[in-house]
């Protein structure tokens, strides 16, 4: 009786639970991928999403002690990108200090009509 139990469950082993286990796995494995995969183009999709809202260019804003918006010779106002822009204020900070700058960000290029 017992070699016949060991020799059902040897089968039932074989041919039904080991194939069951191996397309568990691998099932597992192919629903990790595609979740992966979906992550990631759910993530690039909100990434360029994100990017077309940015400003497409910045202007540095001068205000005297007052808070009037002036505008000095020689100081560049117009850059494309938003480093470019702050870097620029930070020298200008350091060389006029009787005014304050502000990086803001446009809507639209300079020159650009459309």
């Amino acid at each position: 009786m017992l070699a016949v139990f060991a020799v059902t469950y040897s089968w039932l082993y074989q041919n039904l639970i080991s194939p069951v286990e191996t397309f568990a796995r691998e099932f597992q494995f192919v629903a990790i991928c595609i979740v992966t995969v979906v992550f990631i183009i759910v993530s690039m999709f909100l990434m360029l999403r994100q990017a077309k809202k940015l400003p497409k260019a910045y202007r540095v804003d001068i205000a005297d002690v007052y808070g009037d918006s002036v505008s000095i010779d020689g100081v560049r106002q117009l850059f494309k990108t938003y480093e470019a822009a702050e870097s620029y204020a930070r020298m200008y900070r350091q060389s006029f200090s009787q005014y304050k700058f502000r990086v803001v960000g446009m809507e639209k290029e300079p020159g650009k009509s459309r």
